[in-house]
C-alpha cells in the first residue's frame, strides 16, 4: 500500500483504529449501547399446512453481501459496524446500521476538519504552531496535538455545532474527544466533506487534509491502508485503544480511489479480544470491500 501527496486527489478512506487517545477514561459510560439491528431480514409466510422463510437476498452491489464477506463477518467475535458511499453510483452500503461506538482516534479528522472550517470563517490562514500540531495529530496520531486543538476550536459544544451543520444525526457529543459515540454514517457525512467538492470545506481545506490523511505512518495504516491496493490512493486515519472491561475498540475512516474506483469508508469494531484482533477485522474487512464494492 502506497501513500503519497496527491491534494488534488478527492479520496478518502476512513479507519478507526488508532492509538491510545482518550483524556479521560476509556470506560465512560457516555453514549447509548451497541443496537441489535440485524445484518439481514428474513420475511415468514404461514399458510394453514406450511412454513416458509425467505432468506436474505444477495445483492450483488453490496459488499457486506457477498458470501466470502458475510462468512468472515459471522464468525467473528465482538461488534463490528461499517459503512461505504459509492462515489461512482451514489449508492450507500451499511453492516449493522444503528451501532453506536466510541471514535477512539478517528475522531481527530473531525478536529482537523472543524479547525479548517473556523478558519475560513475568520478569514486567518492557520498559524505556524497550529498546522504542526494538525500534521502530527493526523500522521502519527498525536494524542497530545489532538487535545491541544480541540481545546482551540472550543470542545465539545464546537465540534457539536460543526457535525450538525454537515449533517451528523447519531452522534453524541463528549467532553473528551475520543470518547465520542458516533456512528458510520455520521463519519461518511464527515468523509464527505472533505473528499467531495462542498459548501463547508472550500477546496484549499478540502485539500490540505487529504494530504496529512494521505502520508499518515507505517504504524498508522491498518485496516484501509493494509487492506487497499499496493497503488490505490488512499486517505485514511485509524483509531484504537482498549476499553476496559469490554475489550478493544479498534477503527479506520477514510476514502480509496484507483483503478477508476472511488469510495468512502468507516469500519467500526468494540469489544474484540485484543488489539491485533481488532486491526485484523478492520484489514480484512476493507480488503473485502475492495474486492467485491462495484463496480469493478
Amino acid at each position: 500500500m502506497t501513500f503519497r501527496f496527491k491534494a488534488s486527489t478527492a479520496v478518502v478512506v476512513t479507519i478507526a483504529a488508532s492509538f491510545v487517545l482518550l483524556s479521560t477514561t476509556a470506560a465512560s459510560d457516555n453514549g447509548p449501547p451497541a443496537s441489535t439491528v440485524p445484518i439481514a431480514t428474513s420475511t415468514t409466510t404461514t399458510t394453514t399446512t406450511t412454513t416458509t422463510t425467505t432468506p436474505p437476498m444477495h445483492n450483488p452491489d453490496n459488499p457486506f453481501t457477498s458470501r466470502a464477506t458475510a462468512l468472515y463477518l459471522k464468525g467473528r467475535a465482538g461488534l463490528i459496524t461499517a459503512a461505504v458511499y459509492n462515489v461512482a453510483t451514489g449508492a450507500t452500503f451499511t453492516y449493522h446500521n444503528g451501532y453506536h461506538d466510541r471514535t477512539a482516534s478517528i475522531a481527530k479528522v473531525d478536529i482537523l476538519a472543524d479547525l479548517l472550517y473556523e478558519s475560513q470563517q475568520s478569514g486567518r490562514a492557520l498559524t505556524a504552531k497550529q498546522e504542526a500540531l494538525a500534521t502530527s495529530m493526523i500522521e502519527a496520531s498525536d494524542d497530545k496535538a489532538a487535545t491541544k486543538l480541540w481545546a482551540e476550536i472550543g470542545g465539545r459544544d464546537a465540534i457539536d455545532s460543526f457535525n450538525a451543520l454537515i449533517g451528523f444525526k447519531s452522534t453524541i457529543p463528549s467532553w473528551s474527544w475520543g470518547d465520542i459515540s458516533t456512528t458510520p454514517l455520521d463519519q461518511l457525512q464527515l468523509l464527505k466533506v472533505i473528499a467531495l467538492p462542498n459548501g463547508i470545506l472550500d477546496t484549499a481545506s478540502r485539500e490540505y487534509e487529504i494530504d496529512l490523511m494521505e502520508n499518515v505512518i507505517g504504524g498508522q495504516q491498518a485496516g484501509l491502508g493494509w487492506g487497499s491496493p499496493a497503488h490505490a490512493t488512499v486517505a485514511m486515519k485509524d483509531g484504537w485503544y482498549d476499553e476496559i472491561p469490554t475489550g478493544w475498540q479498534v477503527n479506520t475512516t477514510g476514502f480509496v480511489q484507483y483503478q477508476g474506483r472511488f469510495y468512502l469508508v468507516t469500519i467500526m469494531t468494540a469489544s474484540d479480544p485484543n488489539e491485533t484482533y481488532g486491526l485484523n477485522t478492520v484489514t480484512t474487512l476493507s480488503s473485502d470491500i475492495w474486492k467485491y464494492l462495484l463496480p469493478r
